[in-house]
């Protein structure tokens, strides 16, 4: 049986081209995005999520975000943000659109790379891989939808999902290869990643606007990206709250010293919200609602790249990301930077760098195992066929990286016992 899909002329054969050739049973009922989408959902990539550190690192409370579901609600504002746009846009139409599944997926990818101690881990991993070209949550993101996923690399045989193009795309919020080539060696993708760059953009002019580091982004990359800033503000707010890491006092400092950036009946909600006299799920409610409203799309036939994805903009009201920025840095400011969240996450960081080295040592012959403490024999197989010193440690990197916080302390605690 064959099934026929409705045709959308958003999208291109070239946008929906996969990296490597694609296994399609007989009477396949989905689309190419679609299919981006569930192999991302049942991913043990994804499953690993739910014991990764959002803000809070996992096991002190059982009430806020993790990685799993601080995505999930990505998805969901990415979603909301699409059916928006397509609902309100004159040119959209029921045969050309923005896939509401293409999205979905570039959001549930986005922080598939994270490592076990949310922000302040993927940091400290930077720092230990700097010999090795370093490490960064987006290009890690990319390596395990493009290398990992479906199957680890060995040998002549590649892993990853054979995603499409524009999901590929709309994961890059950065696409300068190289560290050292990333101003403060800031955001950038890992070497051997610069192929896949290449097909995503085969036009040189593009590809070197990118590593000039130059935006080149597709909509669907800016629709994630914001919908991440919204899920992300208003959650760890609703955590912060839920923890009592806010106290109104200072809650109404940073008011007073920031509030020309937020509308005044705004600010009365927020201290309504930690004087119980209102809700801070319709407080976080009215805020998505709001900052979706203020979204729209430009068109641009000049765009350099041939593709709707570039031709259409997302552009967001001035005056409401002042908003977003203002809660972001209340955040920032009152949260991430309490006592409650730095100290357990200090701990962590040491605990992630004490597995690192063990593992680097091991397998750079300086350190014999300790116990059965020892690598996958799938990835102690991967390690012995790496072409070089920098492949091993990107194994051992992904090993590291890949793991829940739990089963971080877990494995640390074993070896300091043994």
């Amino acid at each position: 049986m064959h099934i026929r899909f409705p045709q959308n002329g958003f999208y291109t054969a070239w946008d929906q081209e996969t990296l490597g050739e694609r296994s399609i049973s007989k009477g396949e009922y989905r689309n190419a995005f679609e299919i981006d989408r569930d192999r991302v959902i049942h991913s043990t990539a994804f499953r690993r999520l739910q014991g990764k550190t959002q803000v809070y690192v996992t096991g002190q409370n059982d009430q806020y975000r993790t990685r799993l579901t601080h995505s999930i609600e990505v998805a969901q504002i990415g979603r909301s943000i699409v059916n928006y746009l397509n609902r309100s846009t004159s040119r959209m139409n029921e045969t050309f659109f923005i896939d509401p599944a293409l999205v979905e997926a570039i959001c549930l990818s986005h922080d598939l790379g994270n490592p076990p101690i949310g922000h302040q881990g993927e940091s400290r991993l930077n720092a230990l891989m700097d010999p090795w070209e370093g490490f960064e949550g987006n290009a890690q993101s990319l390596r395990i939808l493009t290398n990992i996923i479906r199957g680890e690399s060995v040998g002549m045989r590649r892993g990853g999902l054979t995603p499409t193009r524009a999901l590929v795309d709309g994961i890059l919020k950065y696409k300068v290869v190289g560290k050292a080539n990333t101003p403060r060696r800031a955001k950038f993708l890992y070497p051997d990643q610069a192929a896949v760059v290449g097909w995503v953009h085969p036009d040189f002019e593009i590809l070197s606007r990118c590593q000039s580091g130059d935006r080149v982004r597709s909509l669907e990359c800016d629709i994630m990206d914001l919908a991440d800033d919204i899920a992300y503000t208003t959650s760890d707010l609703f955590d912060g709250y839920k923890q009592r890491v806010l106290q109104i006092k200072d809650v109404q400092a940073f008011i007073t010293a920031n509030g020309a950036e937020i509308d005044g009946e705004l600010a009365d909600k927020l201290v309504a919200v930690l004087q119980r006299k209102y809700s801070m799920e319709r407080l976080v409610a009215t805020l998505i609602g709001r900052w979706i409203h203020g979204m729209q799309l430009e068109y641009d036939a000049s765009a350099p790249i041939d593709s709707n994805r570039y031709r259409f903009r997302l552009v967001f009201d001035e005056s409401l990301r002042a908003e977003l920025l203002f809660f972001k840095a209340l955040n920032y400011r009152l949260i991430y930077q309490s006592n409650y969240v730095k100290e357990p996450e200090a701990k962590g960081v040491k605990i992630l760098e004490a597995l690192f080295c063990y593992f680097r040592d091991v397998v750079l012959g300086n350190q014999e195992p300790i116990g059965d403490v020892r690598l996958s024999p799938g990835r102690q197989q991967a390690i012995d066929q790496a072409p070089d010193e920098a492949a091993r440690m990107r194994l051992v990197c992904d090993h590291v990286s890949g793991m829940t916080d739990r089963y971080a302390i877990g494995l640390w605690e074993k070896l300091t016992t043994l």
